[in-house]
Parts: structure tokens; C-alpha cells; sequence
């Protein structure tokens, strides 16, 4: 067990990105392709995410692709990262969720959030109030909607009183996670008694505060203040070289300059403009993720699990293992992060699948 009294799950993450001349099958198919090899070498978890309306990513239900992998699987568990609840109908989510986990024997994990301030709130939501204050209401819906019975009279959710079916197998629910972006998110999961999801821009210090300050916020709302399953995405990449190591985080701080200049932001949220030389910007972040990310050698990428697990109290990590983007790298990495780095990680800290 790790420090926080739960076992540690070491997963990947699935993102369905789009690289340099990727068709969507070539993406999708990639994807499918780590799904199935993660199964059969014996990853304890599966994360998939959502996105609409932009060309890099290439996976629009989260939902959706999730059930198509409990469907392909039969032993590893999936889960989103997340889904974006205040665009969809929490009671509808929540169905999905008890029927996900219902037909997968209980191997289904609900992650949610609401990501950027994004068009899609317009083009499929119910417009820009429900980004802006939509999902804690949103996130108790889905709770009660577990119960069975559940009905709203808000500003902005009006259902009548309802029979969610079919119920859960896992109960009294099955798990379900907030994506922890800042300290409002934070105490979003904490009041309610949820673990957290963090992503690629915290390192293991400042998962650790957050995973502090969830702990004083949960037990002055009256749960646990430990015992969370927290997780937390990376990027995880074996590499022959330093040079190649920072190609690839270059890359991937690129990538995520340009996505997010790429996005169409709601009405009335301008993104910030646009440096006239991003490059410095571009390779400070390379900087950054290369510093703390499980990329380089074996060695560097054992050390880095390690201590994020460690400092941070999180146990269950969701590692993105395609950032080069290839099929034939992506597969070879993955076999390499399978049969070299996650058996060294389990050992260094004295855990066997539990």
C-alpha cells in the first residue's frame, strides 16, 4: 500500500491526439491499438478525454470511446478525463455512468470537469452561464441521480422528479473524480468527499499542497481527510538520449501553445493575445515538463514515478505514452514504459497489484 492507504494504479492516458499529417483513423486506430496492448501487458488503468470542435484532438465522447474499451477489455479499468459535465445532462451522465458500470462488472470511473471557457458551451451546451456556474449543481445531480430518485428547480437545471436507471452495481456508487485545476476545483472535490485528477502543468510539490489543502477542506466538511485515490496525467516517454528527450517535450509545449491559441473561446472570454515570439514562451514550458516528467532513460523515468507518487500522496497515475505521435514509437514506447519501467517503479516502492 502507499502512504495514503491505497494500492497504486499505474495507467495511461489515451488523449486520441492529432500529430503532422494524422488522419483521424490513423489517430483512432493508434489509440484502439495502445487499448488493447495496455490490456494484454497488464496496465491497471485506462483514461480517455473529450474534445470538440478543434483539429488536434480527434475524440469528441469521452463516454462513448470509454464504453467502446470496456467492451474490447475484459480486466483493466477506464475511466475519463474527463468529461465535460456542465455540457451535458448530469442526470443522463449519471445513467451512462450506472449502465458503464453495470455491464463492465464495476470497472467504469467517472472523471469530470469543465474545461476552458470553450465554444462549445454555445455550439452544444446550453450557453455560457452553465461554464461560468454549472458544475457544482451539475456534480450533486449526478450524485443523487446514483440514488435513484432525483429532480432540480435552479436557475439553470429543471428536471422533474425522475427514476435514474438502471442502479449502480458498485455501490453506493461507482468512483467518481474531479479534474483539480485550481483551488475552486479543489474545494469542489473536497466538500463533496471526490478524489482529484491534476494534470501535466503540476509537479509533484504542488500535487502534494493541493493534496494538502484537500485534505483540510474535506475534513472540515465532515469526510475523511485521507484515504482519496488521487491521480495525476504525465507525459512518459522512453528515450536513447537526452537530445531526444527534449525534442520531445519541445514538442509537446508546442502542442500546447498552439491548441490552445487553437480554441474557440465563448463570447465575452477573450484569450489573452498572442506573444509576438512564442518561442521563449515555448521553450520555458519545454523546460518545465522536462524537469518533472518520466521522460528521458529507464532510470530517469523510474526516479521521476517514484518521487511524483511519493511527494505528492497520489496513487493513480494516468501516463500519456504517445507524445512522439507514431504508431510503430508510440507501440515501442509502450512496451518499453511495460516491461521496463513500470515493474521498476512497483519494486522501488515495494508494491505488488493488489
Amino acid at each position: 500500500m502507499t502512504s495514503s492507504g491505497q494500492p497504486l494504479r499505474l495507467g495511461l492516458f489515451i488523449s486520441a491526439s492529432r500529430h503532422d499529417g494524422q488522419s483521424d483513423t490513423d489517430v483512432l486506430e493508434r489509440s484502439l491499438a495502445v487499448a488493447e496492448a495496455a490490456e494484454a501487458d497488464g496496465v491497471d488503468d485506462l483514461w480517455v478525454t473529450e474534445h470538440h470542435f478543434v483539429d488536434f484532438g480527434v475524440s469528441p465522447s469521452a463516454m462513448a470511446l470509454a464504453a467502446f474499451l470496456l467492451g474490447r477489455t475484459r480486466n483493466i479499468q477506464v475511466g475519463t478525463a474527463v468529461t465535460l459535465l456542465p455540457l451535458h445532462s448530469p442526470v443522463h451522465i449519471a445513467e451512462q455512468t450506472a449502465l458503464l458500470d453495470q455491464i463492465s462488472h464495476g470497472r467504469f470511473n467517472l472523471g469530470v470537469g469543465r474545461a476552458q471557457p470553450v465554444i462549445d458551451y454555445e455550439a452544444i451546451g446550453n450557453g455560457a452561464e452553465y461554464w461560468q456556474k454549472g458544475l457544482p449543481e451539475a456534480l450533486d445531480l449526478t450524485l443523487a441521480a446514483f440514488k435513484g430518485t432525483v429532480s432540480a428547480d435552479s436557475e439553470l437545471y429543471r428536471i422533474p422528479e425522475v427514476l435514474s436507471t438502471p442502479r449502480p452495481r458498485t455501490l453506493p456508487r461507482p468512483p467518481v473524480f474531479v479534474a483539480a485545476t485550481s483551488d475552486g476545483s479543489l474545494e469542489l472535490a473536497a466538500r463533496r468527499g471526490l478524489p482529484m485528477l491534476m494534470f501535466f502543468d503540476k509537479d509533484a510539490d504542488s500535487k502534494a499542497e493541493m493534496v494538502a489543502k484537500h485534505a483540510a477542506v474535506a475534513q472540515s466538511h465532515g469526510h475523511a481527510a485521507a484515504g482519496y485515490e488521487h491521480g495525476f496525467a504525465v507525459f512518459a516517454h522512453v528515450t536513447d538520449s537526452a537530445e531526444e528527450a527534449r525534442r520531445i517535450m519541445n514538442g509537446r509545449a508546442r502542442h500546447f501553445v498552439e491548441s490552445y491559441n487553437a480554441y474557440q473561446r465563448l463570447p465575452g472570454t477573450p484569450a489573452p493575445p498572442a506573444p509576438a515570439d512564442p518561442e521563449p514562451i515555448i521553450n520555458g514550458l519545454a523546460d518545465n515538463l522536462l524537469s518533472s516528467n518520466p521522460v528521458g532513460d529507464v532510470e530517469t523515468c523510474v526516479e521521476r514515478l517514484v518521487h511524483h507518487v511519493e511527494v505528492s500522496g497520489c496513487t493513480r497515475v494516468m501516463c500519456q505514452v504517445d507524445a512522439v505521435g507514431g504508431y510503430e514509437q508510440t507501440m515501442h514506447n509502450l512496451k518499453r514504459l511495460t516491461g521496463e519501467v513500470f515493474p521498476a517503479v512497483r519494486k522501488r516502492l515495494s508494491l505488488g497489484r493488489q
